[in-house]
């Protein structure tokens, strides 16, 4: 415990709280070390800082608004679109604009984040969201669904074509449309540092290219910078101490750079503390973003490299992902036998991994599996003889852990693995304080004037876990939001 609040200190001291910026004439730079004040000066009416979905939908609103708009993006072009560029492509929506439909919506993320997700911000996206996919549908992006996501009371639409395959075309979509509507996009610029007026309103941003330092001033900022996934010393300092045994799932680049900003201008964070502020899988080491065997995890069981169980599978991807990291070497493998892989869930799973080249072990007995994974062979049989005998109507109670469904011995030989299983961060789900409007609020609830924030490094909407379909549905929501408001709308 002292050490992770040594930690936490030491975070909160490099994040610059409490330490004043000095006056640069009318405006200042909200950071301890203020950088040099460059002769480069761009004037315009919004920046927005990402380009992922919520940076874009933001900068389409805005500028369809007729605001004059700039987006900035510290990766060059070729890497544009952050963790969207990655994403499946899949959006939760009510079943239909009822407003039970939105009720059930909104109660649903509710449970589904242990009765502590923000649901004043689930309510936005349950009035919202439909209508928002149909604006994106008229700038020309494509959708196919919806699709009933059992067993919840919400549906999702999926980017068309099918799941991440049409992400491409999407992406070039939304950056079309923003050249379209006359905004335009600056690569290889990272934003460094926010800019205050001298009535504390956020003026501008500090960015720096390869020509050096350059001012973009603006009416209003928006930070849709995604999240922290891949910034060390935040994961660590607030999450856990053993963060660095989790490889990144989304982009390298996720570093909370607008959570830093803005929190150096007094911006309020939620939900950064421990393991219920992040999404968890357990991942295939060869390649994080999409070898995820959670289609066939239910039906499997999880060992470590003891050969024992630790999880009830049933419970889903996310418990068995944070189980995974407390686990030795924090590595496990997903076991099952013939009879179980050809149920249909598996083979999704197991096609998913052959399309991507991961390999799938297999063996014709329990001892020969065992010594692929290199586990104890005499304990890992006796896990799963102690598991078949537990075995009663797909449950296993009386297992060590029990199983509480989708439970069916191992004892149709070959055997299968997904070996080895690491635990990779899909995203965060802390960040700033914001209201409904996305405009960043201070820790007591004060408005930040001048900017807004949407999308992954704002709200904390979600807790422990969501539904998937849910960030995307957020950045879309907000980002659209982020825009009206920057430019003076409801």
């Amino acid at each position: 415990m002292k050490r992770v609040l040594s930690d936490r200190r030491s975070v909160l001291r490099g994040l610059g709280l409490g330490m004043a910026a000095p006056a640069l004439a009318s405006v200042r730079a909200a950071q301890g070390a203020v950088l040099p004040q460059p002769q480069r000066v761009s004037r315009t009416d919004v920046v927005v800082v990402g380009t992922g979905l919520a940076g874009l939908a933001a900068a389409i609103e805005a500028a369809s608004r007729g605001a004059k708009v700039v987006v900035i993006e510290k990766m060059p072009e070729d890497k544009f679109g952050g963790n969207t560029a990655i994403a499946g492509g899949s959006m939760i929506v009510p079943r239909d604009n009822s407003s039970g439909a939105k009720a059930d919506f909104v109660d649903d993320l509710f449970l589904k984040t242990l009765r502590r997700g923000n649901t004043e911000l689930f309510r936005v996206l349950a009035d919202h969201v439909l209508e928002d996919i149909e604006w994106l549908k008229g700038h020309g992006a494509e959708f196919v669904g919806p699709n009933q996501v059992a067993p919840y009371r919400l549906q999702t639409m999926q980017i068309a074509p099918r799941q991440a395959v049409g992400m491409p075309k999407f992406m070039a979509t939304l950056k079309e449309t923003v050249a379209r509507k006359g905004g335009s996009i600056v690569y290889s610029t990272k934003a460094k540092q926010l800019i205050i007026d001298d009535h504390g309103r956020v003026a501008g941003v500090r960015a720096l290219d390869a020509e050096g330092l350059r001012d973009f001033m603006a009416g209003a900022v928006v930070l849709a910078t995604g999240g922290y996934a891949s910034n060390r010393e935040l994961l660590e300092g607030f999450v856990d101490p053993n963060s660095d045994a989790m490889v990144v799932r989304g982009v390298k680049w996720a570093t909370g750079d607008g959570l830093v900003m803005a929190r150096e201008a007094g911006a309020g964070i939620s939900n950064m503390g421990g393991l219920m502020s992040l999404h968890i899988a357990a991942v295939s080491p060869d390649d994080p973003s999409h070898g995820v065997p959670d289609r066939g995890l239910p039906f499997c069981l999880a060992v470590n490299i003891e050969g024992k169980r630790f999880v009830d599978e049933a419970r889903g991807y996310v418990v068995h992902g944070k189980a995974t990291l407390k686990q030795p070497g924090q590595v496990c493998a997903l076991v099952f036998d013939e009879q179980i892989a050809t149920e249909a869930r598996v083979k999704t799973s197991m096609e998913s991994y052959r399309r991507l080249k991961l390999p799938i072990l297999e063996a014709p007995t329990l001892v020969g599996l065992a010594e692929k994974m290199k586990m104890p062979a005499e304990q890992f049989e006796a896990t799963v003889r102690s598991y078949n005998d537990a075995v009663h109507d797909q449950r296993a109670l009386s297992a060590v852990p029990p199983k509480s469904a989708l439970a069916f011995k191992l004892d149709h030989p070959k055997y299968y693995a997904f070996y080895p299983l690491v635990p990779g961060i899909t995203m965060t789900f802390g960040g700033l304080t914001i209201n409904q409007a996305a405009q960043v609020t201070e820790p007591d609830g004060r408005v930040i004037g001048g900017l807004l924030a949407a999308g992954e490094i704002a709200g904390a909407l979600y807790h422990d876990d969501y539904i998937g379909g849910g960030m995307l549905a957020n950045c879309l929501v907000m980002g659209r939001q982020a825009g009206r408001t920057a430019t003076g709308g409801g």
